[in-house]
């Protein structure tokens, strides 16, 4: 039998003492850390309750299932970044975009969260589905929404998809990790001179 797809909704509070901000964000982080250790099918109330040091009732008081819990943590992510300060050279925008995005995904849950998700997809399609709405798809947004950017200034043609660029563009940082490349500076411009290699009006050598 198929798993229950967690609602993409945040769970209503329920009536009665006002929540604590702090332990809702303990909850929460301890959530997100177990996940990427564990996996979903090794994370448990009981453990999360125990690493966050709360019990067991305070989640259930806020979540009435491991699925709701679960979403809840993935959904309060944010793509805290932005875009990185338009300087009017799309190059260099986007190879400063991809360069602030690998140390988000080094610094955060990113790759093992990304990981985590995705083996949990077929059972709970609704996680890598918030994950997506609230990482993946502002930063394919933000390249998007420059590239037009590019093409308005003439630097790209406008004829390119840009669509299919984005995601070349965003898909060669997980690229060079799955493939062990070295997740650095240097390699994402040699990545990005190749692919611009096909937008440009001007190209660099």
């Amino acid at each position: 039998m198929n798993a229950v797809e967690p609602s993409t909704e945040m769970p209503k509070q329920r009536r009665g003492r006002p929540r604590d901000p702090e332990v809702d964000q303990a909850i929460l982080q301890t959530t997100l850390k177990l996940l990427t250790e564990y996996g979903y099918a090794g994370l448990s109330v009981e453990r999360v309750a125990a690493e966050a040091g709360v019990g067991k009732t305070t989640i259930y008081r806020r979540y009435a299932t491991k699925e709701e819990l679960v979403a809840a943590a993935v959904g309060a992510l944010k793509d805290e970044l932005g875009p990185p300060p338009d300087t009017g050279d799309t190059l260099n925008y986007i190879v400063e975009m991809l360069v602030r995005s690998l140390e988000m995904l080094e610094r955060g849950p990113g790759f093992a969260m990304i990981g985590a998700l995705l083996v949990e997809e077929r059972r709970n399609p609704g996680l890598i589905e918030l994950f997506r709405e609230r990482i993946i798809r502002p930063r394919r947004d933000d390249v998007i929404t420059m590239l037009q950017r590019g093409v308005r200034r003439g630097q790209i043609r406008s004829d390119a998809d840009l669509e299919v660029a984005a995601h070349a563009i965003l898909g060669s940082i997980l690229a060079n990790h799955i493939l062990g490349a070295p997740d650095s500076s240097n390699m994402i411009h040699r990545n990005i001179n190749t692919i611009w290699q096909g937008l440009a009006t001007d190209r660099r050598n």
